[in-house]
């Protein structure tokens, strides 16, 4: 064994953890019934979960769009290992706005509710590029680390307040 790599984050979770097959296949079966916008949140170092989220995109005829730094850093240097081969071309954020809503999934950063990720600049309305709407919907597509979950939860008030439906596991 050259190299072992896990994640304990859940280590104390009971039960097994679903395969990204089944992440895939769930989020497809959402994302199939969205009719407006919808946002992703996920780890930018996830890169399992952000060719789910193309393959979603292009099974639902969606454009797709990176935001924030990590994502795009991330999304750069796995193309140039040669992962995420066969997916749609991602949108640039300032092109994606033209875009119709319900011809769009945003991949971004703060997953985890960081004060200057993406989806926290986008659920306070002062993003550049990202602009959300009542009756959009916004994916929390991974778990929350221990810790955090006040100011994720003060995140998720603050959307459905804002009449954003917030999806989580």
């Amino acid at each position: 064994v050259l190299a072992m790599i896990c994640d304990s984050t859940n280590i104390f979770s009971p039960g097994r953890a679903g395969s990204e097959s089944d992440v895939r296949t769930s989020l497809l079966k959402i994302m199939k019934n969205k009719k407006k916008r919808i946002i992703v949140t996920s780890f930018a170092s996830n890169v399992a979960r952000m060719e789910s989220i193309f393959y979603c995109a292009k099974k639902i005829n969606r454009k797709i769009s990176l935001v924030g730094r990590s994502m795009h850093r991330i999304y750069k240097a796995a193309k140039q290992c040669g992962y995420l081969s066969d997916l749609i071309e991602p949108t640039d954020p300032r092109e994606a706005k033209k875009t119709s809503r319900e011809k769009i999934i945003y991949l971004c950063t703060g997953s985890q509710g960081e004060p200057n990720g993406a989806l926290m600049r986008i659920a306070n309305y002062i993003h550049p590029d990202v602009f959300i709407e009542s009756g959009d919907a916004v994916i929390f597509s991974s778990k929350i680390i221990p810790g955090n979950e006040k100011k994720l939860y003060k995140l998720h008030n603050q959307l459905v307040k804002n009449d954003i439906e917030v999806i989580s596991e």
